[in-house]
């Protein structure tokens, strides 16, 4: 079985599901249909055994599939940004493997992050200032949902605290196996970000040119239903979980197609002023990390004015 190659480590709304989908629809990339494996990130443990991934050989058969003609063999696990020993994990078994990283507005990315925790059900507490303010109390273990994986899934600050995070992953893997994205950069120009990313990865250019809305907001039109998929009860949870991965995995054409009915389009509002305000101060020490580590000018970041969205959100 092949060793994947490269790894989309994060963050989480940062545009990976769209890369992640768009490197792999390229006949010489080979991505993992399950995103989110989580396999190296042995901290959080969940993570890969949520997915069904209790051996080695469990995880490498998500890249059985792959090619002699696709030698890019890649996965995106964005908890692996936030993870202490996921990056370590992966060098230490998959030598010269190249890592990217996706960036936005943390912010936005807290905000959205909450929006995908209720979409999932991780997350039971609709007001996003409320759960915010819930963080030091989810810390030791209280008030957290039976569906969420662990407590740390629903710490805003630390998930979209890139500061650190970017600094250990530099701390860690040599400089010229990372390649950094800016969110905004690629929802401005996704031809010109996904040219450069086959770039660094070393592979000619497709010819691609459409780059399709992928990961738009949305909501259940059967929300009764949507829970007993995603957070069944216990006597149900193991086979349900286990279906819940072969139809992710195989992507029967029927079972997409009705599964994107299960969806309806939702606008995302803005963050109250008052509450923008507070997170942008919040967030303002890893902001001038983030530029200090990078070299970026991140002044839309600091302003505190709220990003223009396409309508429907999504990349």
């Amino acid at each position: 079985m092949r060793l994947p190659n490269t790894f989309i480590l994060g963050a989480p709304k940062c545009g990976t599901t769209a890369m992640a989908r768009y490197l792999g629809e390229h006949p010489g990339i080979f991505f993992s249909k399950l995103k989110e494996p989580g396999y190296w990130a042995t901290d959080f443990g969940w993570l890969a055994e949520r997915n069904g991934l209790h051996s080695r050989e469990q995880y490498l058969s998500l890249f059985s599939a792959a090619t002699q003609l696709q030698p890019v063999v890649g996965e995106a696990s964005t908890m692996y940004l936030s993870s202490t020993c996921a990056v370590a994990n992966i060098l230490a078994n998959c030598p010269g493997a190249k890592l990217i990283v996706m960036l936005r507005d943390p912010v936005e990315v807290a905000y959205a992050y909450h929006m995908q925790k209720l979409l999932m059900f991780h997350e039971d507490i609709g007001d996003f200032e409320t759960a915010w303010r819930l963080q030091e109390l989810r810390r030791s273990g209280e008030r957290v949902p039976a569906n969420c994986p662990g407590p740390v899934m629903l710490q805003y600050g630390a998930i979209a605290g890139f500061g650190p995070q970017v600094r250990r992953l530099l701390e860690t893997a040599p400089r010229q196996s990372i390649h950094f994205i800016r969110y905004e950069r690629f929802k401005a120009d996704a031809a010109g970000t996904y040219a450069e990313v086959l770039g660094f990865l070393g592979i000619e250019h497709d010819g691609r040119i459409a780059f399709p809305v992928v990961g738009p907001a949305r909501d259940y039109r059967f929300p009764v239903f949507a829970r007993l998929f995603h957070d069944p009860p216990a006597l149900v949870r193991a086979p349900v979980r286990a279906l819940r991965r072969h139809l992710i995995l195989r992507r029967y054409p029927a079972v997409e197609a009705l599964r994107q009915r299960m969806f309806k389009a939702r606008s995302r509002s803005h963050i109250e002023p008052r509450l923008r305000a507070e997170l942008v101060e919040y967030f303002a020490p890893h902001v001038r990390e983030i530029e200090s580590l990078l070299g970026w000018d991140l002044a839309d970041w600091r302003s505190g004015k709220p990003a223009a969205r396409a309508p429907g959100g999504g990349l």
